[in-house]
């Protein structure tokens, strides 16, 4: 028997997280700053989007110069796919 749940939408893939976030990149430098971050995590429909563009840029800015680089890319993605966001149904 299969049970299937269509109310339950399924996560965000780690290739739609990295669009969602390159697509917040207000410059197109391949940089993201705290801003852009964070409105990547209100699109994703973070109740404090604020703390998780800290957060994830405490995780993924390895040479701590404040943004995001494409090598750091990654590990933000990691960060936001652990958060297990689901896309709107509204």
């Amino acid at each position: 028997m299969t049970i299937t749940n269509k109310s339950c939408p399924r996560p965000f893939s780690k290739q739609q997280l990295r669009k969602i976030f390159l697509d917040c990149d207000a410059n197109s430098d391949g940089f993201l700053t705290k801003e852009e971050i964070k409105k990547a995590f209100n699109h994703l429909g973070a109740v404090i989007p604020g703390y998780r563009a800290w957060e994830g840029l405490k995780r993924a800015d390895a040479n701590k110069d404040g943004c995001v680089s494409p090598e750091e890319l990654d590990g933000l993605i990691d960060y936001a796919d652990k958060l297990q966001y689901t896309p709107s149904t509204n």
